[in-house]
């Protein structure tokens, strides 16, 4: 009986605040109520200009009243657009592209260095070329985000399907699993680590190199709304501030999502096993 009382500690039924997803999700909530609290507190004190940065409460009214208007989620649909297409071109060519290049040494050495060389270029270098080629509009969006996405994704493929352990190779030889059944069966469960963890770097990647383009390159969305706040002057920055709060959430959002997805994908794989046996 002790033994399952203390077993049975800190568990309250029904998901009540002695659960560890209630505590840690409140903790953030506290932290997030306790910056949005010193936000205002700041601009009420005068410590800084409200001419300059905008109170809380006004930004968040400025959110508020674009809410309540199709331009906000006019510039959110054109923003997820370029985001969407981009990261799906960039990542689904990354992966065929660095699974070849693992399957085969020769190949490995032969792209690597160009992988790396490519890898280091910032995507800003190449915006110019983006909109001499295409001009400011959803294809120049699309190929900017697929840019940037896909070296950074290529190498996890490639060093994942590099990393397969011999044991299974061999033993999927032994059973005669050959071609495509042994890289769907065996080689693409062992790589899919790396290329999850390379996934969700692009997630994030792709959001901001697609608002940077619409803030720099003049494609429309919430960069494109932030400019055009920030250029009609001071009366217009709570308007700034509210698009800036839109990009952060839309980072959030589009992040938690897929932390979900990949917890139902990856189930299997042992370290969330472990981290769901952390949380139960």
């Amino acid at each position: 009986m002790t033994g399952v009382t203390i077993a049975h500690q800190g568990r309250v039924p029904g998901g009540g605040p002695g659960h560890p997803w209630a505590v840690r999700y409140g903790l953030r909530l506290a932290v997030l109520a306790a910056a949005l609290a010193l936000w205002q507190a700041l601009s009420e004190a005068g410590l800084v200009r409200g001419d300059e940065f905008p109170s809380m409460t006004a930004t968040v009214s400025a959110l508020g009243h674009q809410a309540a208007s199709a331009t906000l989620w006019t510039a959110v649909r054109d923003t997820l657009a370029g985001w969407a297409i981009g990261l799906a071109i960039g990542c689904g060519c990354a992966i065929v592209v660095g699974s070849l290049a693992g399957l085969s040494g020769f190949a490995y050495r032969s792209v690597i260095g160009v992988v790396e060389f490519f890898k280091t270029i910032p995507v800003i270098a190449i915006l110019p070329i983006a909109l001499v080629l295409w001009g400011a509009t959803l294809t120049m969006k699309v190929a900017l985000v697929s840019f940037a996405v896909f070296w950074p994704l290529v190498i996890q493929a490639c060093y994942g399907v590099r990393s397969l352990d011999p044991i299974a190779r061999d033993t999927a030889r032994v059973l005669r699993v050959r071609g495509a059944r042994e890289f769907l069966l065996v080689v693409l469960p062992s790589a899919a680590p790396f290329i999850a963890t390379g996934l969700r770097v692009s997630v994030a990647v792709a959001l901001i190199v697609d608002i940077v383009a619409e803030l720099i390159g003049g494609g429309s969305g919430v960069g494109a709304q932030i400019l055009l706040a920030e250029n009609s002057g001071p009366s217009a920055y709570p308007v700034m501030y509210a698009y800036i709060l839109v990009a952060g959430l839309l980072g959030v959002l589009l992040a938690g999502l897929f932390t979900l997805a990949e917890g139902r994908v990856m189930h299997w794989h042992e370290s969330h096993r472990m981290a769901a046996s952390h949380a139960a």
